[in-house]
């Protein structure tokens, strides 16, 4: 077994730290007074709590010296004062809480609508995104972009805000608690905040690079499962299993390798962090002691003074916890955010065309999708209303192009495309894309019931007029056989019915649209020879008056159009009507004939 090829790793991109960080400043300032509440909540919160061990220090004080006037006959505890400052405590926790869980109600209702307006913008952008943009991502990448990454963020900010202004807020009271009991334990204590920050910020460059590859591996990973799941039946026809795995495996150990090193890295802030949490303790526990002895702070200060460590180290290690799901969330952002940038189709007419007068002519028209490979090549022809002109050729000649650069899905290289003599650069894309119907090779449905899928060819059209589309390219006895009838629902790849039936519903809904323009690109390609006689006696009545564009491989169904356009390599090499053709004995007669011959 010869050895897997290497695949070349892309070199690792850090996340833009500012950028992300102003991308969801950006999104949390459209709720700054939730966000304003959220943090007056923590700090009450935090407040309270900060407070509660100063008072439990004064109870353990008290209850010292009062177990000493005991020993000594000079006195006794002081329950009284006892009772009351452990009531304010627990009344303090008990307030605490209760705020705490506000701050937390008040910033899930922020991050859950933040993620609805950003998956809402994500898909406002897919549908206004140039043709190229969306062929150029992956469905996967996609897919994973509106779901995974805009989970991610919205775990990240809901995790980390709540921590972070905790933390913060906690540092800043529990320091000045400390204070208040003795200056130079505190010092002992803050001089090693520096250190842990250090150390902090020197783990997160090595782990921050590997978040966001980590993200992109992923959609990357949900593009292949998805292409496995539903091009199974092709990959197992093939025996493309291993080949398959293979790719799987690739991707898989990109994700997993990336997932793991930013993981480990940002994993050793915690034991690093516990490191200095337990050597600041053994610093507080030698000083504590020594002043004890000096008699210039009491035990029940010493008591404070510990949980006051623990409550000013627990911030730092909180913070270090949560930089993985930080960096997640500003990997996330980012790859939203760079999706979000991308430039809208741009539709600067507002000129809108209603109808055709006269026609459409096509004036040396030329095209590419990649620099230097033109697919279309000073393309001329004109077309009238009314007429119907078939478009013929081998496979990736040009045809389903030419009918695309109409629907201005794609720019002209060159030359211009013209409706009554204005160039449809000049139209509002709308209203022009409004005049066309099309019924594409590749049908293609909704998961909702036949009568829906129908109707969306017209939104307006009653129960009988979706029934009399059906008919006319007779769907409806297939339809009515079902158990459900018209309210039978797809399935989600629609493949609870044939293909030839799927291609009879789009054909139906064209119909159904009553458009002046119709493209039809190998409209009858999945259907039997029966049925598409059939079909074609529905299109040539439904064609009647319109300007029709048809795009077929079988030179059979084209013989009644009214001009025949034979394209090779994005060239014209000969048009006329049907009997003109014959008479050439060119392409056209002799794939005519070769047809002819494989239907015999």
């Amino acid at each position: 077994m010869s050895p897997r090829p290497l695949r070349r790793k892309p070199p690792e991109k850090p996340v833009d730290n500012r950028r992300a960080i102003r991308n969801i400043l950006t999104l949390l300032k459209d709720h700054k007074w939730k966000l304003i509440l959220t943090v007056v909540c923590a700090v009450i919160s935090t407040a309270f709590t900060i407070i509660a061990p100063l008072l439990i220090g004064q109870a353990t004080t008290l209850i010292y010296d009062g177990i000493n006037n005991l020993i000594h006959n000079t006195g006794s505890i002081d329950f009284d004062s006892l009772i009351d400052l452990l009531t304010i405590v627990v009344a303090l926790y008990a307030v605490s809480s209760l705020f705490s869980y506000l701050q937390s109600i008040f910033l899930i209702e922020v991050t859950t609508k933040i993620s609805y307006d950003l998956r809402e913008k994500l898909i406002e952008k897919i549908l206004h995104l140039p043709m190229d943009k969306v062929e150029e991502n992956k469905r996967g990448d996609i897919l994973s972009r509106v779901t995974n990454d805009v989970d991610s963020l919205q775990n990240g900010i809901t995790q980390s805000f709540i921590q972070l202004i905790t933390a913060v807020i906690t540092l800043i009271g529990v320091f000045l608690m400390m204070l208040s009991i003795n200056i130079w334990m505190t010092l002992a204590t803050v001089i090693l905040i520096p250190i842990a920050f250090l150390l902090i910020r020197f783990m997160t460059k090595f782990s921050q690079r590997y978040f966001l590859k980590q993200l992109e591996f992923k959609g990357s990973l949900n593009g292949q499962i998805e292409e496995t799941f539903t091009g199974h039946d092709i990959i197992r026809a093939f025996n493309q299993e291993d080949i398959s795995m293979e790719k799987f495996e690739s991707d898989n150990e990109n994700w997993f390798s990336h997932e793991w090193k930013s993981q480990f890295y940002s994993s050793l802030n915690g034991p690093l962090m516990n490191f200095i949490s337990n050597f600041t303790y053994v610093v507080v526990a030698v000083l504590g002691a020594v002043f004890v002895l000096q008699r210039v702070i009491a035990v029940g200060d010493i008591l404070a003074f510990f949980q006051y460590t623990q409550s000013f180290t627990r911030p730092i290690q909180q913070i270090t916890r949560v930089m993985n799901q930080i960096q997640t969330a500003m990997a996330a952002s980012e790859r939203i955010f760079e999706f979000l940038e991308y430039e809208d189709e741009e539709n600067p007419s507002s000129n809108e065309i209603s109808e055709i007068k006269d026609g459409i002519t096509f004036e040396n028209v030329s095209f590419s999708y990649t620099p230097n490979e033109k697919i279309i090549k000073n393309l001329s022809f004109d077309v009238k209303k009314g007429e119907k002109i078939a478009i013929v050729g081998e496979t990736g000649a040009g045809k389903t192009t030419i009918v695309k650069l109409l629907m201005r899905f794609y720019d002209l290289d060159s030359g211009s495309i013209k409706i009554d003599g204005m160039d449809i650069d000049e139209y509002d894309k709308h209203s022009l894309r409004s005049l066309i119907g099309m019924v594409l090779q590749d049908s293609w449905l909704f998961s909702d019931t036949i009568s829906k899928n129908i109707q969306y060819g017209n939104l307006d059209a009653t129960g009988e007029e979706i029934k009399d589309a059906a008919s006319q390219v007779y769907a409806d006895n297939f339809i009515r056989q079902l158990p459900e009838g018209y309210e039978s629902e797809l399935n989600e790849d629609t493949d609870n019915i044939s293909h030839g039936q799927k291609q009879l519903l789009t054909i139906a809904r064209t119909i159904l649209s009553k458009k002046e323009v119709l493209i039809l690109d190998e409209a009858t390609s999945s259907v039997d020879t029966r049925t598409e006689k059939l079909i074609q006696k529905a299109m040539d009545k439904l064609m009647e008056g319109k300007t029709s564009f048809i795009i077929a491989h079988r030179l059979s169904t084209i013989r009644n159009a009214d001009k025949i356009i034979v394209i090779e390599n994005g060239k014209i090499i000969e048009q006329g009507t049907h009997e003109e053709l014959l008479a050439l004995k060119g392409y056209y007669y002799n794939t005519l004939n070769a047809q002819s011959r494989e239907n015999v």
